[in-house]
C-alpha cells in the first residue's frame, strides 16, 4: 500500500515565518522557506514515504463557510505591515517552486480550504495508508484505518483509538466533531453555546471522554436533566441554541456543523474534479530535478545555514532524491 504525507502547507509555513526569525539572507528573511523545507527533510528521512502531497488554502477560501456564518475568519489579522506582506507572499510562493522540484505534489484551488482539500482526498485513496501533518486538531476528525495524523507542536502522531488534548480534557478522536460543534472555534471566530465551556460540557456529559457521542444523543439527555434541574443555565442555552450573539435554536447546530464537519467537506464539485485528478496522476519529471533545487537553494541562502562539512548538502538533500527516484519510477510505470 502507497504510504502518503499530507501536508497543512499555510500551518507549517507560518510556524517557520513568525518563528524562525533571524534566519536572512542578502537582507532578505528566509526562515519560513528554510525552516519549511527542513522540516520536510527530517521528516521524509524518519519516515520514508512513497508520496507526498502539500495542501495550501486558495484564494478567498473562506468563501464557502461565510456563505453560513458571515463573521466566520473575520478576527483573523493579515500582515498589516508592507514589507512584511511582501516578504510572506514571496517565501510561500518561493516555497511552491521548491516543492515542484523536489517531486511534491501541490494541492491549491481557488475558494476551498486546505482542511476540506485534504478531509476529501482522505476519502477517495482508500489504497493509500495516509499521515496528515498538522498543528490543527480538527484535522483528527479525519483518523481511521487508514488516517493518521502527526501533531508537531507535541510531536504525536494520534491514530485509531487515540485521545485528542483539547483545552482542559482529553476526547476520543470521534468526538472532536460533537466538541467543535457544540464549543465554536475562537480562532476561527465560529460562537459556541453561551456558558457551556470545555469543564462545563464534560461535567455535564462526562461521556464524552470515552464513549462515541453525537450532538443528538447530547441534546436528548440535556432535555431529560433539564426537566429536573429547570435553573441550569448552560442546558437552558444549549437546548435553545443560544450564543454570545442571540438565540438561534436547531439553526445554530445545522450551521455549527456544515461549518465544522469535515466528512462533508466544503469544496465544489469542479475542486473535487481536480482533487481526484492530482490523486491519480503520475508526477512528469521534465522539468524538475535536484540541480534546479541547489540552484534555488545558493540564490536564497539556505547552504549557509547548512551544518558545516563537505558532505552537508547531500545529506540535505538525500530524502528528497530518495522520493525523486521513487515518483520517477512510478511515473516509467504508468506512461
Amino acid at each position: 500500500m502507497t504510504k502518503t504525507l499530507l501536508v497543512d502547507g499555510d500551518n507549517l509555513f507560518k510556524i517557520g515565518f513568525h518563528g524562525v526569525k533571524e534566519y536572512y539572507h542578502n537582507g532578505n528573511h528566509i526562515g519560513g522557506i528554510f525552516h519549511f523545507v527542513n522540516t520536510l527533510r527530517k521528516f521524509l528521512k524518519e519516515h520514508n514515504y512513497d508520496k507526498v502531497i502539500v495542501f495550501w488554502d486558495g484564494e478567498n477560501n473562506s468563501t464557502q463557510r461565510r456563505l453560513l456564518l458571515p463573521q466566520y475568519k473575520e478576527n483573523r489579522r493579515s500582515e498589516t505591515n508592507e514589507l512584511k506582506r511582501q516578504s510572506y507572499d514571496w517565501q510561500k510562493s518561493r516555497i511552491r517552486q521548491y516543492l515542484e522540484d523536489m517531486f511534491i505534489r501541490q494541492i491549491c484551488i481557488d475558494k476551498s480550504e486546505s482542511d476540506d482539500l485534504i478531509a476529501y482526498y482522505c476519502q477517495i485513496s482508500e489504497n493509500e495508508q495516509k499521515t496528515i501533518y498538522s498543528g490543527d486538531k480538527d484535522l483528527t476528525q479525519l483518523i481511521s484505518d487508514k488516517v493518521s495524523v502527526y501533531y508537531p507542536r507535541t510531536k504525536e502522531t494520534y491514530q485509531l483509538g487515540s485521545k485528542i488534548k483539547c483545552d482542559f480534557y482529553e476526547f476520543p478522536h470521534q468526538n472532536i466533531r460533537t466538541y467543535k460543534i457544540l464549543s465554536g472555534d475562537k480562532s476561527d471566530n465560529i460562537d459556541g453555546i453561551y456558558y457551556l465551556g470545555e469543564k462545563t460540557l464534560v461535567k455535564l456529559f462526562p461521556e464524552l471522554l470515552e464513549n462515541t457521542v453525537n450532538v443528538s444523543d447530547i441534546l436528548t439527555k440535556a432535555e431529560e436533566m433539564f426537566e429536573s434541574d429547570k435553573n441550569n443555565t448552560a442546558l437552558k442555552n444549549l437546548l435553545t441554541g443560544k450564543t454570545k450573539s442571540g438565540i438561534f435554536g436547531n439553526e445554530f447546530f445545522e450551521i455549527n456543523e456544515k461549518i465544522v464537519d469535515l466528512s462533508n467537506p466544503l469544496i465544489t464539485d469542479d475542486a473535487k474534479e481536480l482533487v481526484e485528478l492530482y490523486y491519480r496522476e503520475s508526477l512528469d519529471p521534465d522539468g524538475r530535478g535536484y540541480k534546479n533545487l541547489m540552484k534555488k537553494m545558493m540564490e536564497d541562502g539556505l547552504f549557509k545555514y547548512l551544518p558545516n562539512a563537505d558532505d552537508a548538502w547531500i545529506n540535505f538533500l538525500t530524502p528528497f532524491m530518495k522520493l525523486t527516484r521513487k515518483e520517477k519510477r512510478n511515473y516509467n510505470t504508468n506512461k
